[in-house]
């Protein structure tokens, strides 16, 4: 089988494409898993921050019309105090 000195070199030649091919193979498979692991997280990312922004625009939402309700609950007061201090001064003046 091994009759001279070229054929261990043949021998080992192949071995060693075969190894560089084994090793090729499993770095592209990890570079594959790590770019799919990188896609999953970007996924999850964009998910989290997709729902703190609907959160936002929710709570700007009930933030404003709280505002327009807090406004009018303002003019009421003021008009309200307006009222009683009316009546106090007639009443002290009297």
């Amino acid at each position: 089988m091994l009759e001279s000195s070229k054929d261990v070199l043949n021998l080992v030649l192949g071995l060693s494409v075969l190894l560089v091919a084994v090793l090729f193979s499993w770095v592209l498979y990890q570079m594959g898993r790590m770019i799919k692991n990188v896609n999953d997280t970007m996924k999850t990312v964009q998910k989290i921050v997709k729902n703190v922004d609907e959160g936002i625009d929710n709570f700007k939402s009930k933030a404003g019309n709280a505002a327009a309700f807090l406004t009018l609950f303002v003019k009421g007061a003021q008009e309200i105090a307006k009222t009683v201090n009316k009546k106090r001064d007639k009443k002290t003046s009297k």
